[in-house]
């Protein structure tokens, strides 16, 4: 029997382990059930409180609406509107704004808003209210139940007689128990002092607004009816029915009203159901368990801690403060945000908290609230006990009876912050989006090839414009060691003239920046000298910066911008100068580079055309003349050998025969270079000549006779011998039509032919080739050559050439540069 006890001894352990196990987990599961329901209540509170704090901010808002503005033309209709843009996003149903009317003021009141006091009957319907001793009406309705006639009396049931008597209203809302409308909609009231600004008189009143306890619950109506999940208890009254069910509660105190809400206590369901009987099942797991409990109860602390957390107090500053000057008790939130504990916040008067620079105003703030008159968002600075700046708003009501002020405030600090600094961004924007603009309709001058006098005149402009100055100018060093200035800009009358030349030197802008080839800035002309000094000085300059143009690593010249003003110019004000320096520096750069091409281009042209003229006159004067020679020495050789020789003679005629071939042969090569008859009779005959011998019929229009200069007439004819050899060997044509014509100081030269058409320019090396000596003059060429319909090709040359490149842009001597 021992030995038996002792082998069941471990099973033993083991039931009774499993027995403590299960019943261990058994009642675990149901305190986590029971935990659980009660965090739902907790959260469920949370919303509820979430929920009535947003109401009290929109009634702060329509509190803040109402005495913010003369409100005398503020109708119904208008207070709709308002409720419905602010009430309607977030689910409010109804608010009104009530006054308090004696008795022996009603038909007053009911004649000065053209409607009856009315009270609401059991079936829902409107009917005159009876007579009593004081009536809340209100005024002004959104127009939803039940809210929604002007003077509904709402004094006589729903307890809002009871909150608009508490203190708390005077400074913040103020709720009523949970009631049940005649509908049979549940909720509450929630009421919050608001003065009216009527015609610069402040009546009394109050915002009203009613809370359905579906958005309580869930922030949307319908919800308690729908789900009666959820139960809310406010003052005594109660929405949602849990029957008999077990419940946890979560309650509270907001709005001067004690609220409970309770949800149905969970069962234990799911793991926590299973787990004693698999405790029962194993008991060797049971340290498994154990890791798991210690798991679950980890759980449970940080959900505490979440809730904890979520129930921190608000931010905003409440006091009370007496007509003494001195606080009379300040909540954490002012210690927290101040730095003061609170014995330093009540043994000393309340304007030494205040900033210095607000002590003025604030005291006769507080002299108005002495006097009995509220304070409704005024902002001043309080010195922190570490010496930071916080600004505070405060919304403070008096009781002259009591000589207490009551005041809640928040700190709007980081608003004032970021006001401050979206205004100096938006500043910086602008003027940011100001000088892009600006830059870009240079830099669409300068990509347009504008001509430098209206460059010039436009970037001017635009610094003027652009900058805070009072005159811009721009100014060119020329090689003779002057400054010219190529142009200026002034709101009031331009003290350097465009096109007059300066000496630089002595002490000015203009004359640091010729001999540094930096920037140069003065801000004081009292010592300046110079021509362009003096100039300055007695243009009443008082600030002056420079910047060079610095083209290709040479100084070209220097924009200057000017003031009147007495502060000197912002010390951006170089940097931004140089923006349009470099765009101005890109434009000459360009327009020397192409002067540079063209002029090399036509030197080319014209290099070729003259070694074409030398080898035709080399070849004329030299080997043809040689050949003929030689032809006839053979003739006569023929002639005079004996007819004994009959063979020597034949061979000498068939030589001199060949000979002349070769000579005929090297005349067309000849012409081909270069034709003589162009350099001797100029462009109209060359062009008839042409015609003459062309095997394609020609009608030759309009043709200049005068001559005109050689690089014109030399690339007109090879235009049109090209054309006329495009014609004959590839368009087929039967016809050509040439005219050539001086119109405006151009030649005007137009070959059409009638043949299949389709001649693409950029195939062939011939037409590139014309199009490159074309331009290389400084003319056009335009190629038309629809297929089937023939080609035509329409030319204009200019008649006066300059094959020199353009100095005009760049005078100045490179004999400083932009790093010297």
């Amino acid at each position: 029997m021992g030995t038996r006890l002792r082998q069941f001894a471990p099973v033993g352990v083991v039931l009774v382990l499993t027995a403590v196990g299960f019943f261990l987990a058994r009642a675990h599961g149901e305190s986590d059930a029971r935990h659980e329901s009660s965090h739902r209540a907790e959260i469920a509170a949370i919303r509820v409180r979430d929920h009535v704090a947003q109401a009290g901010a929109l009634a702060d808002g329509l509190r803040r609406f109402l005495v913010g503005e003369d409100s005398s033309d503020v109708t119904t209709e208008r207070f709709a509107e308002l409720g419905a843009s602010w009430l309607g996003p977030v689910g409010v149903p109804a608010a009104a704004w009530v006054e308090r009317v004696p008795g022996s003021e009603r038909t007053r009141y009911e004649q000065r808003i053209g409607r009856r006091i009315v009270v609401a009957d059991s079936s829902g319907a409107l009917i005159p209210a009876g007579v009593r001793s004081t009536y809340l009406p209100a005024t002004l309705v959104t127009g939803s139940p039940p809210l929604s006639a002007p003077g509904v009396d709402l004094g006589g049931s729903s307890g809002i007689s009871a909150a608009v008597a508490r203190p708390q209203t005077a400074y913040r809302a103020s709720a009523t128990r949970l009631v049940r409308l005649s509908d049979g909609t549940a909720g509450l009231f929630l009421v919050q002092s608001a003065q009216r600004l009527i015609l610069g008189t402040v009546e009394p009143g109050f915002v009203v607004l009613f809370l359905p306890a579906s958005w309580l619950v869930s922030g949307t109506p319908g919800a308690v009816g729908s789900n009666p999940r959820e139960q809310i208890t406010v003052g005594g009254g109660s929405a949602g029915d849990l029957g008999d069910a077990a419940t946890a509660v979560s309650t509270f105190a907001e709005a001067g009203q004690p609220f409970a809400v309770g949800v149905p206590q969970g069962k234990v369901t799911g793991a926590a159901a299973v787990q004693p009987w698999l405790i029962g099942a194993a008991g060797l797991l049971l340290a498994v368990l154990v890791g798991a409990l210690r798991m679950i109860g980890a759980r449970r602390a940080r959900a505490r801690a979440e809730v904890d957390r979520l129930f921190t107090l608000s931010s905003d500053l409440i006091v009370v403060a007496g007509f003494d000057g001195y606080f009379k008790r300040v909540n954490p939130a002012f210690t927290t945000q101040l730095g003061y504990t609170e014995e330093e916040a009540l043994s000393r008067p309340y304007i030494e908290f205040v900033h210095p620079d607000d002590r003025a105003l604030t005291e006769v703030k507080s002299s108005s609230l002495r006097e009995g008159e509220l304070t409704v968002a005024f902002e001043n600075r309080y010195v922190c006990k570490d010496g930071s700046i916080r600004w505070i708003e405060w919304t403070s009501t008096p009781v002259v009876e009591e000589r207490l002020i009551y005041g809640v405030a928040r700190d709007v600090t980081e608003r004032r912050l970021a006001e401050a600094g979206l205004r100096e961004a938006e500043g910086r924007n602008r003027a940011l989006a100001e000088e892009q603009a600006s830059l870009r309709r240079v830099a669409t001058l300068v990509a347009q090839r504008t001509p430098p006098e209206e460059l010039f005149a436009a970037v001017t402009e635009e610094v003027g414009q652009l900058l805070p100055v009072t005159s811009a100018a721009m100014g060119r060093y020329e090689a003779d060691g002057t400054f010219t200035t190529v142009a200026a800009w002034s709101n009031s009358s331009v003290a350097f003239a465009v096109g007059k030349r300066w000496l630089p030197e002595g002490k000015n802008v203009t004359t640091m920046v010729f001999e540094t080839g930096r920037p140069a800035r003065m801000d004081d002309f009292g010592d300046a000298s110079g021509p362009v000094g003096v100039v300055a000085r007695e243009a009443g300059y008082r600030s002056a910066v420079g910047t060079p143009i610095t083209v290709e690593g040479r100084l070209w010249g220097v924009m200057t911008a000017a003031s009147y003003l007495e502060e000197p110019l912002p010390a951006d004000t170089e940097a931004r100068l140089a923006s349009f320096t470099e765009l101005v520096a890109t434009a000459i750069a360009n327009a020397e580079s192409r002067s540079q091409l063209a002029a090399s281009r036509a030197r080319i042209v014209a290099a070729s055309d003259d070694t074409r003229r030398r080898i035709e006159r080399d070849l004329h004067d030299g080997t043809q003349q040689r050949l003929v020679s030689l032809s006839l020495e053979l003739r006569l050789a023929e002639s005079i050998v004996s007819t004994d020789i009959e063979e020597a003679r034949r061979t000498l005629g068939r030589v001199a025969g060949e000979l002349v071939v070769v000579i005929d042969e090297l005349r067309e090569i000849s012409r081909g270079i270069h034709p003589a008859i162009l350099t001797e009779g100029g462009l109209g005959p060359a062009l008839r000549t042409l015609t003459r011998r062309s095997v394609v019929p020609i009608q030759l229009g309009d043709v200049v006779d005068e001559r005109l200069p050689t690089p014109v007439e030399v690339a007109a004819y090879y235009v049109v011998s090209e054309a006329l050899a495009n014609a004959s060997k590839h368009a087929n044509a039967s016809r050509v039509d040439i005219e050539a014509t001086v119109l405006d100081g151009s030649l005007s030269l137009s070959i059409r032919d009638n043949g299949c058409g389709g001649a693409n320019p950029a195939a062939g090396s011939g037409l590139i080739g014309l199009r490159d000596r074309v331009e290389a003059l400084g003319g056009s060429i335009q190629i038309t050559s629809p297929s089937g319909q023939g080609t035509h090709v329409a030319v204009r040359l200019p008649l006066e050439l300059d094959f020199t490149p353009d100095e005009s842009t760049d005078p100045r001597p490179a004999r400083i540069s932009a790093s010297s």
